[in-house]
């Protein structure tokens, strides 16, 4: 019997947007309940052998697995490329195959008996994948020791994996006295019931007020960290071992050079909220061996170039967890630290290529790296704010990607009264950072004094001083700091500034920046725009930087800090200057 299908909203949308000239393509999801959800999609580059799907599993979280193809065409035979793909399904018995035509159409099948079948499918929506799925990742150092080749790295990242296989590890939910135990111990769980699962403990870690309804959203996905402990204490994983392993090193020895550094494991798995813990153990494992399995690509990719056959100049690699909101869920890359982004671009326009995303822009830079740890600033509060419908008059168009949320008093710096287009800046700066444009830190407010002063657009007098600074200012700075052009709109009134809505609509679809607006004494942040072409009525999504209290999403939210405002929120008198950041195409 075939499995209920339900397919991600993600999925949908991307193959609404998908190139039907392609041929073949993916299908990746996991079972639940006697359920198939599809969560993502790739399309097959047969030109790039090391970029087939099976290479491609290893950077999805754990759980999430091959299920099926992706047909572009009218009708549904089968070349011998989705047969290949077929035959590689092993989350269940039953392989879907998927049929778009050039109308986008779409047709599910099942393969039930050798025979297609073609069967109904739900559509699963965002805010059920994240309040029904988390998020578990594990996270910890095993020290590696090796003959520096090829082989050397084959032979021990091979061995790593049998030993995390063998059901001699453990697994310590941060957090909790919940530990996992594998087929080497008398004991499965220890730290709760047997029959908890993972839902309930996340639930026991952080508890919820049953009367407030929780919102779900892509910036503050459920994610329980975990480490990995091993059965002795004379182990890879000693203490003594882990503190001493800081640095990288290479050491000669007869007949041959040898590598030692620390391994750092940082994996995922995307977890049904039903799953029960003592399900986890298997799952863990998968995650660990996904890692290991990507550190040793990276490892011996570098051992192949030219000059670093005997070690020497071996990179140690990073591990980075990437959630891109127009596919849904996490990919994972792990480069060699220290190699810049721009001397990446092949790598990267190869995985945009493979998952169906846009060339004229970053996905898969440091910078477009999940906000695992955003200084304790919020992140995207915007996305807990009810988004109003849209139609074919009205246009809603919003910011793209993620930022932080910088306001007065934040960082002990008192600058209530004066330091709001600071702040503006800051959340832009933010913005660019994320969506990987930069790795310049954000600058503090002397940073921003200072930059003015030194291109001489304020005297010396300014630098420390509690001077208000404006759009002009901002846009300076973004040039000089960012190399960032920005336009300028200048507005006589607020009454006029709505005639600008149909240029900031254009600004949010093509660049995604946050908006900086100045009038008056005032400075606020436009995150979007709610333009109706029939009445001219418009409202704008506002983050205002004069909020003094804590990172309290809620207030933030229910207070208006963060929120939809219409067009008398602007004064009809005052002059307004707004700075609409551009952006470049870039990958």
């Amino acid at each position: 019997m075939s499995p209920r299908l339900k397919i991600s909203s993600y999925v949908i949308e991307r193959l609404s947007k998908i190139d039907t000239h392609q041929s073949t393509g993916c299908l990746y999801g996991l079972m639940y309940d006697g359920t198939l959800l599809v969560v993502g999609l790739s399309l097959e580059l047969f030109e790039h052998e090391n970029n087939s799907y099976n290479q491609l599993l290893l950077n999805l979280p754990a759980e999430i697995e091959l299920c099926g193809a992706l047909k572009l065409g009218e009708t549904l035979s089968i070349e011998s490329n989705i047969k290949e793909i077929l035959q590689d399904v092993d989350i269940t018995d039953n392989p879907l195959v998927i049929i778009l035509n050039e109308k986008k159409d779409m047709k599910a099948h099942f393969l039930v008996h050798d025979k297609f079948e073609e069967t109904q499918y739900d559509v699963f929506s965002a805010e059920d994948l994240w309040k029904q799925f988390l998020h578990v990742r594990l996270n910890t150092i095993l020290p590696l020791s090796c003959e520096a080749t090829i082989t050397g790295v084959k032979n021990i990242m091979q061995n790593k994996r049998k030993k995390i296989a063998s059901g001699q590890v453990s697994f310590h939910i941060d957090g909790t006295s919940v530990y996992l135990f594998g087929v080497a111990s008398d004991v499965g769980l220890t730290g709760t019931s047997t029959d908890a699962t993972v839902g309930e403990l996340v639930d026991s870690m952080s508890p919820e007020q049953p009367t407030k309804k929780k919102k779900h959203i892509t910036s503050s996905v459920e994610i329980v960290p975990v480490n990995l402990v091993l059965k002795t204490t004379k182990d890879i994983l000693s203490d003594k071992l882990v503190k001493t392993a800081v640095k990288m090193m290479t050491t000669q020895r007869k007949p041959a050079y040898c590598i030692s550094m620390p391994l750092r494991v940082d994996t995922l798995a995307m977890i049904h909220r039903n799953t029960k813990l003592l399900d986890l153990y298997t799952v863990l494992v998968e995650a660990a061996c996904r890692s290991l399995r990507l550190l040793e690509c990276v490892l011996i990719e570098q051992l192949g170039q030219e000059g670093i056959g005997d070690g020497a100049g071996l990179r140690l690699p990073e591990t980075y967890h990437y959630l891109p909101q127009e596919i849904g869920h996490f990919i994972t890359r792990i480069v060699p630290k220290g190699i810049p982004d721009e001397s990446m671009d092949r790598e990267r326009r190869l995985l945009h290529d493979q998952l169906a995303l846009p060339l004229d822009r970053p996905f898969f830079r440091r910078g477009n790296a999940y906000p695992y740890n955003s200084g304790g600033k919020l992140v995207n509060p915007h996305e807990a704010v009810t988004m109003p419908p849209t139609n074919n008059e009205i246009n809603v168009a919003l910011v793209r990607g993620r930022y932080t949320y910088h306001h007065y008093m934040q960082d002990n710096f008192n600058d209530d009264g004066w330091g709001c287009a600071y702040r503006s800046m800051q959340t832009i700066f933010s913005w660019f950072r994320y969506q990987g444009y930069t790795t310049v830190e954000i600058p503090t407010h002397r940073d921003i004094q200072q930059c003015l002063v030194n291109i001489g657009d304020k005297p010396s007098s300014f630098l420390g001083s509690k001077q208000w600074i404006g759009s002009t200012e901002v846009m300076f700075c973004l040039e000089t700091l960012l190399g960032v052009q920005s336009r300028i709109i200048f507005a006589n009134s607020g009454t006029e500034l709505q005639s600008y809505a149909p240029e900031l609509v254009h600004h949010f679809q093509k660049h995604g920046s946050p908006i900086m607006i100045g009038g008056g004494v005032l400075a606020h942040t436009i995150l979007g725009i709610e333009y109706n072409s029939a009445t001219n009525e418009t409202r704008y999504l506002i983050l205002d930087p004069h909020y003094t209290g804590g990172e309290d999403l809620t207030t933030v939210v229910n207070k208006g800090w963060c929120g939809w405002k219409n067009s008398e929120f602007w004064n009809k008198t005052a002059h307004y200057n707004l700075c609409l950041p551009l952006t470049k195409p870039a990958i």
